[in-house]
């Protein structure tokens, strides 16, 4: 108790203590804004729709990927069996990612948004991010850690990583091409016009 005191008398540690009492208020309150996002309105209709449906697609695609590798390992396994085996990972990488999006792209011109699938593989990066942070703790000490991010990057962040790649690229072209509104002229200059 004295040493609670102390810390409310000398001004270091006064200020220390609100520092940390501002940091959890900023943090609680970006946890509420995000979870108030996924309720719904009075309408019934949700908050953020966008978010809702890139975490729903987000589930669609993790199936889509382990049935695209499954698929990889069946079909490529009988042609890479006397490659090395960095090689015979990479190509099945490779082919789980260009599936994964290959269904993204049919997604992406059936859908209005465009923008559904660019928010479906951020979630899959984040998702693929706890992953890595979650089995760090898990496997630390143990020396397990190498083999598991051989692991992720075959499995996770090839496959994750280009479609990432791909959907910011075409979303940035879209972005580009979009047709840009007209600017309407200040009011002064239709009374200065000289026609």
């Amino acid at each position: 108790m004295g040493r609670s005191n102390d810390s409310f008398r000398d001004p270091a540690g006064l200020a220390r203590e609100q520092r940390r009492r501002e940091r959890s208020k900023r943090w609680e309150e970006r946890s509420k804004r995000f979870w108030r996002s996924l309720l719904f309105t009075e309408n019934g209709k949700p908050k953020s729709g966008f978010l809702i449906y890139t975490f729903c697609l987000s589930a669609v695609f993790i199936g889509v990927y382990i049935g695209a590798f499954h698929l990889v390992v069946e079909c490529l396994t009988p042609l890479t069996e006397s490659w090395p085996a960095v090689l015979g990972n990479l190509l099945g990488s490779l082919c789980a990612g260009g599936i994964g999006v290959g269904v993204g792209l049919i997604l992406r011109r059936l859908l209005s948004d465009k923008r559904l699938m660019l928010g479906t593989h951020l979630w899959l990066a984040l998702y693929a991010a706890a992953a890595v942070v979650i089995m760090a703790i898990l496997l630390r000490g143990t020396g397990a850690m190498g083999e598991f991010m051989i692991f992720f990057l075959w499995f996770a962040a090839i496959p994750v990583g280009l479609g990432l790649l791909v959907f910011a690229l075409l979303e940035r072209r879209d972005r580009r091409d979009a047709p840009k509104p007209p600017e309407e002229e200040p009011e002064w200059k239709k009374y200065v016009r000289r026609d």
